[in-house]
């Protein structure tokens, strides 16, 4: 079957379901996957094969759900034909296996196995984030903690009319009724003390459209090529859809993880072209980096250093964000980057232009931690001597996951970065000598407390000598050399999360 073929049974067979009913289906099949003791509706017929499955997602993923949710959305009518229905397994079953079966159909016929790696990094961004960024308090208060600075609440209003704990409160109201329901009426009647409605209709202008709106979109946006599953859908910016049954205004929310990303690492996406808000974000972000580390690191036989400023001739300078020294022995310098893998760089196989620019500036991002050690070996740090003996390992904190794991990105990224270096005029032999590495900022979250207990050289030493280690997450690693320092780290911020919103989760 052509590529063509194989979309046209998923496009017929979404033109004979309902709405309503299938954005229902696929609501409690995303719960089912999502969170713990779930039970779908009696209903809603579901096979033993997915019940008997460990994991689930081996029989049904969230990612297909996403995709079948799109297809619904654009071409399903008011009500079902035929009597078909997602509520039968051979129905779901069939769209599912025809999207599965479309891409498989897309990767060889227009990509091939020539890229194989690369189509793993696709999937590792497509699939690792399900498993990663389950709804939770812990992304809720990192990012509550980004987001809330003087500067970036003024971005925030502007943008959406609502202040940051407006848009956190009714997020988490409606994401407690969606947790259970699958619909709410369009006007909800939640008594919250200083919440209006009107409040609610901001919340909605920036999180929800109406089906044929959001059908538009996704017209607009489908792409018959390697970039099927991959592209940008507007449904992870609207994540509630506006419906209509029988003259009641509904909302629909058919996965609830789509809106909990949105009030979370999707507000970023809101913001990120306002004037001024990368560098005052970036600032925040390298803040919020400092509290981690403060909370982590305790062992008194290190010393946490801040970001200062110096000067070389006329030249204004900063040090890195962030050291951590533990004597003469070793030092890590963090430097924060809120620079993430564009849309385009994850959807792309054919024209890998958005990636290499991608890898590019990370890579400067790394070699700019280079050229202030250079600066650091010629004593020219304020808040560290040079000692010819202390190990110095670089490494770049960033906000998301890029995955640096395998041998693709990590070799792109060392080639670009040896590019840099000689355009720089650094010592290639420095890579060897100062091996940097590149965590998110969960990872780091992780690693700050493994390093506390074992020691900066000994959890870097092992993490980017090994050539198996290197090739390794950086959360991976820790959790397989260090299980008990992971197990019995005390959770961050925890007080801050129940004092502000415990009310309301």
């Amino acid at each position: 079957m052509t590529i063509e073929e194989h979309y046209q049974t998923v496009r017929a067979t979404a033109r004979q379901l309902g709405h309503r009913d299938s954005l229902y289906v696929i609501w409690a099949y995303c719960q089912y996957l999502q969170v713990n003791d779930f039970n779908i509706p009696n209903d809603i017929q579901v096979a033993d094969l997915l019940l008997n499955a460990h994991p689930p997602q081996t029989i049904l993923a969230e990612w297909t759900l996403e995709l079948m949710a799109r297809e619904v959305i654009r071409h399903a009518d008011e009500q079902s034909r035929r009597g078909r229905t997602l509520r039968q397994w051979n129905t779901l079953a069939t769209i599912a296996n025809a999207l599965r079966d479309l891409e498989g159909e897309i990767y060889v016929q227009l990509v091939g196995g020539g890229r194989i790696h690369l189509e793993l990094m696709r999937i590792a961004h497509r699939q690792f984030v399900w498993q990663q960024h389950r709804f939770n308090w812990k992304p809720i208060i990192r990012y509550y903690k980004l987001f809330n600075r003087p500067d970036i609440l003024a971005y925030t209003q502007q943008a959406t009319g609502l202040s940051l704990e407006h848009i956190y409160l009714i997020g988490l109201c409606y994401l407690g009724s969606f947790l259970e329901h699958p619909r709410v009426a369009r006007r909800p009647d939640i008594q919250i003390p200083g919440l209006t409605q009107e409040h609610f209709d901001r919340f909605l202008a920036f999180t929800s459209l109406s089906r044929r709106q959001l059908a538009d979109r996704l017209r607009a946006e489908h792409a018959l090529d390697e970039r099927f599953a991959y592209c940008y859908s507007s449904l992870r910016e609207f994540p509630l859809v506006q419906i209509s049954h029988q003259g009641r205004d509904e909302i629909a929310c058919p996965i609830p993880t789509l809106l909990f990303w949105r009030i979370t690492t999707g507000l970023y996406y809101t913001l990120k072209d306002m004037r001024g808000f990368p560098s005052a974000f970036g600032a925040s972000f390298a803040r919020y980096v400092g509290e981690v580390i403060h909370q982590r690191i305790t062992n008194p036989q290190m010393a946490l250093l801040s970001e200062e400023e110096y000067r070389v001739g006329r030249r204004r300078k900063d040090t890195v964000d962030w050291i951590i020294q533990q004597g003469d022995e070793a030092a890590l310098f963090v430097e924060c980057k809120t620079k993430r893998l564009t849309w385009a760089s994850k959807a792309g196989l054919a024209d890998l232009s958005a990636l290499e620019q991608d890898i590019r500036k990370l890579a400067g991002a790394v070699v700019q931690v280079y050229k202030t050690i250079a600066d650091y070996r010629a004593g020219r740090y304020p808040n560290l001597a040079f000692v010819e003996t202390r190990q110095i390992y670089p490494a770049i904190v960033t906000l998301e996951d890029w995955y640096f794991f395998g041998l693709e990105m990590p070799g792109r990224l060392d080639g670009a970065v040896r590019v840099s270096m000689e355009t720089a005029g650094l010592p290639i032999a420095w890579l060897d000598e100062m091996p940097y590495v590149i965590l998110s900022v969960h990872e780091f979250e992780k690693a700050a407390g493994v390093i506390n207990a074992a020691g900066v050289h000994q959890v870097i030493a092992q993490k980017v000598q090994d050539p198996e280690f290197r090739r390794w997450g950086f959360a991976a690693y820790c959790n397989h050399h260090y299980p008990e320092v992971v197990q019995n780290l005390q959770e961050l911020f925890r007080n801050e999360y129940e004092a502000m919103f415990a009310n309301v989760s």
